[in-house]
């Protein structure tokens, strides 16, 4: 999955690259193709990666990017892609099976925008019985200490708070994400550069993923994923 997702930006262009080639979204991306959905919203699609991993089904990607938002079609051709703000989206209530939000909410937040009625909207147009996939940069982790400032670090929104608005409706979990140095990862780029058929068999996807995620990483992990499932059926949000 790592060189896929590597593959598709060189496609598309670096310019949309992650900037990290065991990013979180490709974890999110690896779980993505495994789901069964009528439908999947990605907001803050970007040039639409995330949303060509995923299985064939309706795919809507929303971004306020329209650059991004034209190298849709070149991953595939069946995106649907809708150029607005995650905080007024142009779509009915209830109609969303599966919702993806990668590094959204704080990014909104920190361009002054109101996160809270994002959340808002993702709860509106999610049906009742539904997915969501969040993540989002870990800024109180150690790994940002030399990069951002300690006011910028608390002010940064935290899964926590994503938690508060979302935990009436969903069960959740929530895994930190790439704790481990810049050598431990660059070691792990080494053994990408092994053939795909190699990488298949010892399934090398799977063991790194397992490598960069865990419930103890929460605290200086890089980065947080959330999965949200509904707890109930008739939820009304």
């Amino acid at each position: 999955m790592h060189k896929e997702i590597f593959e598709k930006f060189k496609k598309i262009g670096m310019k949309y690259f992650y900037g990290d080639f065991f990013d979180s979204r490709v974890y999110v991306s690896h779980n993505l193709r495994k789901i069964q959905t009528i439908n999947i919203l990605d907001i803050g699609c970007g040039s639409g990666v995330l949303l060509s991993c995923a299985p064939e089904c309706q795919k809507i990607g929303i971004d306020v990017d329209f650059e991004a938002l034209k190298e849709i079609k070149k991953l595939d051709k069946k995106i649907e892609p809708i150029l607005c703000d995650a905080q007024f989206l142009p779509l009915k209530n209830n109609i969303f099976e599966t919702i993806s939000a990668m590094h959204l909410f704080p990014v909104i937040k920190n361009m002054k925008g109101d996160w809270n009625k994002a959340i808002e909207e993702v709860l509106r147009v999610s049906k009742d019985k539904s997915t969501l996939l969040i993540t989002g940069a870990n800024r109180t982790s150690r790994h940002f200490e030399k990069t951002h400032s300690i006011d910028h670090r608390k002010k940064y929104l935290n899964y926590e708070q994503q938690i508060e608005k979302l935990d009436q409706k969903y069960n959740i979990i929530v895994e930190g994400y790439g704790p481990h140095s810049k050598w431990t990862m660059y070691l792990l780029k080494i053994i990408y550069k092994s053939p795909q058929f190699l990488l298949n068999i010892f399934n090398i996807d799977e063991i790194v993923f397992w490598f960069l995620k865990s419930k103890r990483y929460l605290k200086n992990g890089r980065s947080y994923v959330i999965i949200c499932e509904s707890k109930v059926e008739g939820y009304n949000s």
